[in-house]
């Protein structure tokens, strides 16, 4: 899932940033030459006020730059959030495929390992109730199938007193990787 994301956010960013960097580009020489201009213009005029033209010309200069930085930080994030939006569309269909089957097997095992050996609750959505309780009995696993939650995939796995709760549905697993991947998205955006 992780790889199919990376590959995304590649695919879909790579002409947005390339947008983006030649218009920062072209904000910042519109700028400098709007900059230059005023500065050729007082400078015949009022010569005495020439040297204060330099000064709001590099500050000119420097407040571009920031806004250029700030709106491609805002991009940014807005394509890595349509990114995640792009992959949750994508997931919401995840449990009509045919790997949907080994998937839930291996985060219902992946789930009780954490709990080490201990009588779980499994909290699955209903739609996922059977399918459950079919891996449970081909692993041969006797644990409580709850039919209590409303998730694209996935279980919630608890020890019989909640004292320990182990989240491994689609949505906790993708929000997971928002965090892991955060970086190493904005590393790609900025063509690293």
């Amino acid at each position: 899932m992780t790889d199919e994301l990376i590959q995304a956010v590649e695919q879909s960013a790579q002409e947005e940033i390339r947008g983006i960097r030649e218009y920062a580009a072209a904000q910042v020489a519109r700028i400098k030459e709007e900059a230059r201009a005023e500065g050729r213009k007082l400078q015949q005029h009022y010569p005495e006020q020439w040297k204060n033209m330099a000064l709001s010309e590099r500050t000119a200069i420097v407040a571009a730059r920031e806004k250029a930085r700030l709106e491609l930080l805002q991009i940014k994030e807005g394509i890595f959030e349509e990114t995640f939006r792009h992959a949750e569309e994508e997931l919401a269909g995840f449990r009509d495929r045919p790997r949907y089957e080994e998937f839930l097997r291996h985060v219902i095992l992946e789930a009780l390992e954490e709990l080490d050996g201990a009588s779980a609750l499994l909290h699955v959505d209903k739609r996922d109730e059977a399918l459950c309780n079919s891996i449970l009995k081909k692993e041969n696993q006797s644990h409580l199938v709850i039919a209590d939650i409303e998730s694209m995939g996935g279980v919630i796995a608890s020890t019989t007193d909640e004292f320990i709760i182990v989240r491994n549905t689609i949505e906790s697993r993708l929000q997971r990787s928002r965090e892991v991947l955060r970086k190493e998205i904005f590393s790609i955006l900025d063509g690293g």
